[in-house]
């Protein structure tokens, strides 16, 4: 496939190699010395890979300082260039692009290149951001790449021979419009996002403060804490499904990627699964997933076991399941979990002993159990509502953007009199 394949076009549009039309930057280095975590006179901001990301990220942006003023000319970008990855170990970030907004001058790091369609080339900055940013260049892009000592690399021969099918200024300002439109519902339904998952924390802290309670070990009420099989599953659906550390996910239970192990009769009553079983992480390489929480339910007739990653810790009536997975979820029930964490050959981990040690506010009355339960299943039926609407939005930007960068559907042309 020839890289001037790239797109699918009208007859009416005109195409022009990227070589031709776009101004390419290539990114700068520097010595740590030169560089800065906060901002300082003479030092200038630097876009690396991990700002690069859905959006251009500036929260965790370094500062330059020491460069020459020609350097500095000739890798200064602002509003209206795109910054796109160049090079990355992961081959399906390269081509991931972010649009510069403001006029605030940033430089840009070695991986990554800077690119603007030339004031004369007849294609419009947004215009070449959305073509960029679509599904069949972002392929091309990662097909293309080069592997090197560990990294993948644009084939910069491979970009700047891409052809660039494009229609008339005012249609591609129409299409920029309409994405434009669509980008503004994402990041709004993203900033509820941000927003609820920020009151669900609020409000369950602050139940917990206010409740009265007395602090006791889960294992007062625990009848059983067990790890799970080690025995090698497969996904050919033999035998048992077994639930995973992928399993589990954000305090629920994800059955998308599942796993299956053929286990003996007395193995399969020994790590059986019943309603109301609460499972733990117990080790992984990433702290933050150690102690990460779900309570089983079944999902189907099946009997459903656990892997040796996990934990089952059973309970009696006195404490319920659920409550305990929302307090292992929020802050207070996190530095209580971590401080029983273990390190050892870069994982971290946590014991059945420690578990039953794990300190719990339990209140008197189990009502005030089930109030915060229902306090965090609102929030998450919530939470998961918006995410649903972020996620049909963005499958309509796709479509859109396919529709509109194809030419399938046309827009901001002259309308034609009915007579």
């Amino acid at each position: 496939m020839k890289p001037t394949d790239a797109l699918p076009h009208p007859a009416d549009w005109s195409t022009a190699t990227i070589s031709k039309t776009v101004e390419i930057k290539r990114g700068i280095s520097w010595s740590k010395e030169q560089e800065h975590l906060a901002p300082r006179e003479g030092a200038i901001p630097v876009i690396r890979i991990g700002n690069v990301q859905e959006r251009l990220e500036l929260d965790d942006l370094i500062y330059i300082s020491g460069l020459k003023p020609k350097a500095i000319e000739k890798k200064r970008v602002a509003a209206r260039w795109v910054i796109i990855v160049g090079s990355n170990g992961n081959r399906q970030r390269i081509g991931n692009a972010v649009k510069i907004v403001d006029d605030t001058d940033f430089l840009f790091a070695s991986f990554l290149i800077a690119a603007k369609p030339k004031p004369d080339s007849g294609i419009t900055p947004e215009f070449f951001y959305r073509w960029l940013s679509s599904e069949q260049v972002q392929a091309y892009l990662s097909a293309s790449s080069e592997g090197s000592t560990g990294l993948s690399n644009l084939s910069h021969s491979f970009f700047e021979a891409m052809a660039i099918p494009y229609p008339t200024t005012d249609e591609q300002a129409a299409i920029a419009r309409i994405l434009d439109a669509v980008d503004t519902a994402i990041e709004r339904t993203r900033e509820a996002v941000e927003r609820a998952v920020t009151l669900r924390t609020s409000l369950l802290a602050d139940v917990f403060q206010r409740m009265e309670y007395k602090s006791m070990k889960i294992g007062e009420f625990a009848t059983d804490v067990r790890y799970g099989t080690s025995q090698a599953s497969s996904e050919r659906g033999w035998g048992n499904p077994v639930l995973r550390i992928p399993n589990v996910i954000g305090n629920e239970l994800k059955l998308d990627d599942l796993s299956y192990v053929d286990l003996r009769p007395i193995d399969v009553d020994r790590l059986l699964l019943h309603d109301g079983d609460l499972l733990l992480v117990r080790t992984n390489g990433n702290p933050n997933y150690v102690g990460r929480s779900v309570v089983f339910r079944r999902p189907d007739e099946r009997t459903w076991v656990y892997a040796s990653y996990l934990i089952r810790v059973r309970l009696n009536e006195i404490l319920l399941p659920d409550y305990v997975n929302v307090f292992l979820e929020i802050e207070r029930g996190r530095r209580e979990l971590l401080r029983r964490v273990t390190t050892s050959a870069g994982n971290h981990n946590i014991n059945s002993n420690s578990i039953r040690l794990l300190s719990i506010p339990v209140p008197k009355d189990k009502e005030k159990q089930e109030h915060v339960i229902e306090i965090a299943h609102k929030c998450r039926m919530h939470i998961n509502a918006l995410n649903k609407k972020l996620s049909v939005l963005r499958e309509l930007k796709i479509s859109l953007m396919h529709d509109l960068l194809t030419g399938t559907v046309r827009v901001g042309l002259p309308q034609t009199p009915p007579y």
